[in-house]
């Protein structure tokens, strides 16, 4: 696949347009991965990125998706913890979409925003499109939101990730090397901790 038709976009509103910047914006999680369209996402008015405290039996959540895209897209949807609860779809496909809705959520997550088109590629690069916000947290104090096969696929990522890392990839300074190894190293003790705290055998 051609470098840059994966691209992540983070929202630094009124700070200059700095590395520094966008690397603080992705830090706060205001971002969305796309091939093209341009995604928005808010819930009860947080961005992405932003929690949202609800009650121990969940409730009802505001959200808001809004879509532009010079390929047109058939379907706009905002998802809770993976599965699609509300939708807007345009059979004939539309270069803007806008979804607002109330959904219903049982306890804490994630809630986010996603758009697909039905098109095949569209360029000699053969890729889709489609966009995918990241998301607004939904936290319920004394409560967390673990799922095993979420946990059991990043620790998959973390291995492909590092295997390539220590076999394929142009070798940095020790440093930096030793720095990314760490950081590898850190997330599997996390998920393999959360995985005990659980009693998850692994």
């Amino acid at each position: 696949m051609a470098s840059g038709v994966n691209r992540v976009y983070a929202f630094i509103g009124r700070d200059e347009f700095t590395f520094a910047n966008w690397a603080a914006a992705v830090r706060k999680g205001n971002t969305f991965v796309t091939t093209g369209p341009l995604l928005f996402f808010s819930a009860e008015d947080r961005s992405p990125g932003e929690e949202i405290v609800m009650d121990r039996k969940g409730g009802t959540v505001e959200v808001s998706a809004k879509v532009q895209s010079f390929v047109p897209v058939h379907l706009l949807e905002v998802v809770f913890n993976g599965h699609a609860v509300a939708s807007r779809e345009e059979p004939a496909g539309a270069r803007a979409l806008t979804l607002a809705a109330k959904v219903q959520v049982s306890g804490p997550g994630w809630l986010a925003a996603r758009c697909s088109s039905r098109l095949g590629p569209v360029t000699n690069w053969k890729f889709k499109i489609a966009a995918h916000t990241s998301p607004a947290y939904l936290r319920v104090p004394g409560e967390e939101a673990f799922s095993l096969p979420v946990a059991t696929y990043f620790l998959e990522l973390i291995e492909g990730a590092q295997t390539y890392l220590e076999t394929l990839a142009v070798r940095p300074d020790e440093e930096r090397f030793a720095k990314i190894r760490k950081t590898f190293a850190d997330a599997r003790a996390v998920l393999h901790r959360r995985m005990h705290e659980y009693g998850i055998p692994h």
